[in-house]
């Protein structure tokens, strides 16, 4: 089906002509990849959906934008069919999730030409929850509405939580508790797939903290959730995409228990914009391809991290983002956090920015470092600061650190 499906969205698609001849293929597997960037171009050259388009212009339900946090926007374009998908994808990851008909569910990501914003509202009212699309930003009003609600619930990233109880510190006197938080919905970071930072959440909230939205934008919008058993996320969009993964080398990876690999994706059903052998850039972990307890079959996996920032140092190889359940050990800290490096090669050592959660983070700074140096054989330099601006760039190369 995947070479089938292939030489379909070929026959119609102009960028994909340009970049090949499919007839000249014995093997689906033969097909080049192609990645954001090449996307990118074709939109630049030939503004403003490009080439990949595959559809007239008056065929076109709606036009959201990627979030352009590792590259310019790109603008993204969906048919009546398409929008049925995302949707049909997204309430299957929600009602997986655990929204329920009574939930009352505050939506607090971008509804600002971004998919995931609105896309999600309009999931989880399919899944069958009540939403209130209140977005990014304004934090003493919303915890105004939340004060005012009884057993609301959010749907917002993780590191949005420490906004959250900064202001309530600060503005209303009150801790994370009182609050009343029923559920939170959590995606758009990692994070939650380690469960000393999920259970340190729940403690201090007093919430059941669901990772029910991890996705892509420029592929489907949602395509992993957590079930009830929160034992890593479902490959929810089973049926929409066909799913290769690649190791560094861009060899094959099977799709086993175990296998670790960058994602690869085919769309099997999108009408606008499909794409064919498309690296998402993110590097997954298969952890079961075992029936789960909830009736899912699709495969269950954890993200470890980004193909495009993966960094060497001292010829150790490790993702930004596997630090993550390092520091969430620690409550003296946030999960927010960045990485800055020196613009040469070989790198030597790194310096970490953390973002104060507290008091007293002085006593747990050497033991931190220990325990990143036993990990990774790299002693970091650890600078900790009040607050991180939050702009999605885990790494940042300076001249010197």
């Amino acid at each position: 089906m995947p070479m089938q499906n292939a030489i379909e969205i070929w026959n119609r698609s102009p960028f994909y002509q340009r970049l090949y001849d499919i007839n000249k293929f014995n093997s689906f597997e033969e097909i080049p990849f192609i990645s954001k960037l090449d996307l990118l171009e074709d939109q630049k050259k030939h503004p403003p959906f490009g080439l990949n388009l595959a559809v007239k212009r008056e065929n076109l339900q709606r036009i959201h934008r990627t979030s352009g946090t590792t590259a310019k926007p790109l603008l993204l374009t969906l048919t009546p069919k398409d929008v049925e998908i995302v949707h049909e994808v997204g309430a299957k990851a929600f009602k997986a999730a655990g929204v329920k008909e009574n939930d009352i569910i505050i939506n607090c990501m971008n509804y600002s030409m971004w998919m995931g914003g609105f896309t999600d509202h309009l999931s989880i009212e399919k899944a069958g929850g009540c939403v209130i699309p209140y977005g990014v930003g304004n934090t003493e009003n919303l915890i105004a509405l939340l004060l005012d609600l009884e057993e609301p619930s959010l749907h917002c990233t993780p590191s949005y939580l420490d906004v959250i109880k900064r202001v309530l510190k600060e503005k209303f006197s009150k801790g994370p508790k009182e609050l009343g938080i029923k559920k939170g919905f959590f995606g758009g970071e990692s994070g939650l797939q380690n469960k000393q930072f999920r259970q340190r959440i729940e403690e201090e909230w007093g919430l059941e903290a669901i990772n029910a939205n991890y996705g892509m934008s420029d592929v489907i919008s949602i395509l992993g959730s957590e079930c009830r058993m929160k034992e890593n996320l479902h490959f929810i969009a089973s049926g929409f995409l066909h799913v290769e993964l690649i190791d560094a080398n861009l060899m094959p990876v099977k799709l086993v228990q175990g296998a670790v690999g960058e994602l690869v994706v085919t769309t099997l059903f999108k009408e606008s914009q499909p794409l064919i052998r498309y690296r998402t850039g993110d590097v997954i972990e298969i952890t079961s391809t075992d029936q789960c307890e909830c009736g899912e079959e699709s495969f269950r996996f954890k993200v470890t991290g980004r193909a495009d920032n993966m960094l060497t140092i001292k010829g150790i190889n490790f993702y930004p983002d596997s630090l993550r359940p390092i520091i969430a050990k620690y409550n003296q800290f946030s999960i927010n956090f960045k990485i800055e490096i020196e613009d040469i090669v070989p790198l030597q050592t790194f310096k970490l920015i953390l973002e104060k959660n507290g008091d007293n983070h002085e006593e747990v700074l050497e033991t931190l470092v220990n325990e990143i140096k036993d990990i990774f054989y790299v002693t970091p330099i650890i600078e900790v600061v009040d607050q991180i601006k939050q702009d999605g760039n885990k790494i940042k190369l300076v001249n010197k650190v």
